[in-house]
């Protein structure tokens, strides 16, 4: 079909425009709504374009500033959600207002040089005498099966926590207790995470069914949380509720961050409720190090190392323990196994989720 000279014309203004558009434009270099930084310009040397790494970076940056690009992700997904497509940017549409994440790939290589790594960790934890538990947690699409499309080419996540189980000292599988509670609400519907509910039914799990539900207080933090899955599609949905389990019979709560740089005596911070990332009410979001004095007097210390999975987790561990380390390797960039010895543990929890850990890239730490 010839088109006419106009159409030309003001299909070249729009380019112009839009064009003139994405330059006029100041460059971001944070997205709240996605809650991740985005692509900068990329230098141009002869390095970059000899390994092709010129092209693609411009690309990123090119589609992370376009002009109104929320808007534009907004109205890509609205299509692909009338051609009742029920993936979009790696997310599932599902029934009851989920937005659940895929996990459709896994790099052999960086599994099995993570397990490697995780299972010398926990092994030489045990031979020190330590307490030690590995808890590789399954996601959303592997725990609520039934809500992921028919056909959807995900990995199979119990094959590989049967691998983890038989390649790694003190591993506990917390699939049958997710499992077991698949009507309760244990994920959130538009984020990656476990909801608070969901890691007490896996701490009870791990700690043979003694804590009781009524342990806990329960209270409501958020109910206008909109997470990580949500922020990929940005479609108007029901937000999801935080709630916060307490336990009834605690001590005085310290935490240190960082080795000194911030003091404070509450698990939860408010700060960031009403704002972009709500789940980093627990803990303050994910920082390199922090020490938690609990009150407890029996004298056994925990490190956890974990990912932001552990973060709600860890409001549970409050009565177990007079110290505890909580060591994130993604910001820490130290021997982990050092540490551990350095300061007295007692006891040992590695905590991720287990597409987090798949693909985590600083598993290394762990014996360097």
């Amino acid at each position: 079909m010839k088109l006419s000279k106009g159409r030309v014309i003001g299909f070249g203004l729009l380019y112009a425009a839009l064009l003139a558009a994405n330059l006029l434009s100041p460059e971001q270099t944070y997205s709240e709504e996605e809650n991740r930084y985005l692509a900068e310009r990329p230098a141009l040397t002869w390095e970059t374009l000899r390994k092709g790494e010129y092209d693609t970076d411009f690309e990123a940056y090119v589609s992370d500033q376009f002009f109104l690009r929320r808007e534009w992700v907004r109205l890509s997904v609205e299509k692909e959600m009338r051609l009742r497509r029920r993936e979009v940017n790696g997310v599932y549409s599902a029934p009851g207002g989920y937005w659940i994440e895929a996990f459709q790939s896994c790099d052999s290589e960086r599994w099995e040089k993570n397990i490697r790594a995780l299972a010398d960790f926990a092994g030489r934890c045990q031979e020190q005498g330590w307490d030690t538990s590995v808890m590789l947690v399954p996601t959303a699409s592997a725990v609520l099966s039934e809500l992921v499309p028919a056909g959807a080419p995900e990995v199979d996540q119990e094959a590989m926590l049967a691998e983890a189980a038989e390649r790694i000292p003190g591993f506990v599988d917390v699939s049958e207790a997710l499992e077991a509670h698949t009507e309760e609400y244990i994920y959130y519907r538009t984020d990656h995470h476990w909801t608070s509910l969901g890691a007490f039914y896996a701490y009870q799990a791990w700690r043979g069914g003694i804590p009781k539900r009524e342990d806990y207080e329960e209270r409501v933090l958020s109910e206008q949380f909109l997470g990580t899955t949500y922020k990929k599609v940005l479609r108007r949905t029901a937000p999801d509720v935080i709630t916060a389990f307490w336990p009834r019979e605690t001590g005085a709560l310290t935490l240190t961050y960082n080795l000194g740089d911030e003091m404070r005596t509450d698990f939860y911070d408010p700060s960031f409720l009403g704002g972009r990332d709500e789940y980093s009410v627990f803990l303050g979001g994910n920082q390199a190090l922090i020490r938690m004095e609990t009150g407890v007097t029996n004298g056994k210390k925990l490190l956890l190392v974990k990912d932001s999975y552990a973060n709600c987790f860890a409001q549970f561990l409050l009565t177990d323990y007079e110290e505890i380390w909580i060591l994130d390797l993604r910001h820490w960039n130290s021997p982990a196994f050092a540490f551990t010895e350095e300061q007295g543990i007692t006891d040992v929890l590695v905590l991720y989720n287990l597409k987090g850990f798949a693909e985590e890239k600083s598993v290394f730490w762990l014996n360097q």
